[in-house]
């Protein structure tokens, strides 16, 4: 989407700000609370305050700044039970040893089968913790991924098409 509609050969002046704040705040609500109309709106209403390009580039990547943090601290939990599947396998990985120590006198008279079992609890709760915690591992470096892309595709969308139109007289 482009929300700063600026037609090719124009360049937007301090005085033009407002009528390009006003065409965001029309935009619908959801619309206006993604990162791009938000980013655009605090470059445009500093260049109108300031005059100063550069500080228009600092307010357009600091929104782009917060929102990466935001996102970030948004995959928490998320990191949270990555890192907890491994250690819930290990639980019953300790148990499953647990369960076979406890069978250890059976196997003296030739009954192995409950040491089997505790053993096969023990690997089969290693096993699925593993395939989990890479499952979602992979899961959440794809969507942090695509997160890192929105911010950076933001920062790249105001240098390219609010950055390189402002002009001051």
């Amino acid at each position: 989407a482009d929300p700063v509609r600026v037609p090719e050969g124009m360049r937007i002046l301090p005085e033009d700000t407002r009528e390009y704040v006003r065409q965001l705040e029309s935009l619908p609500a959801e619309q206006q609370q993604s990162v791009i109309v938000r980013a655009a709106k605090a470059a445009l209403s500093r260049f109108g305050a300031t005059r100063n390009v550069q500080d228009v580039s600092e307010a357009g990547h600091a929104v782009c700044a917060a929102e990466a943090e935001r996102l970030d601290s948004e995959l928490s939990m998320i990191r949270y039970i990555a890192w907890a599947i491994p250690a819930i396998g290990f639980i019953g990985t300790v148990r499953g040893i647990g369960d076979a120590l406890a069978e250890a006198h059976k196997a003296v008279t030739g009954d192995i089968s409950g040491v089997t079992e505790g053993l096969g609890v023990a690997f089969n709760s290693t096993l699925v913790a593993l395939l989990l915690s890479l499952l979602l591992m992979f899961l959440l470096h794809n969507l942090q991924l695509a997160q890192e892309r929105l911010v950076l595709d933001v920062e790249t969308y105001l240098d390219n098409r609010v950055l390189r139109n402002l002009q001051v007289r």
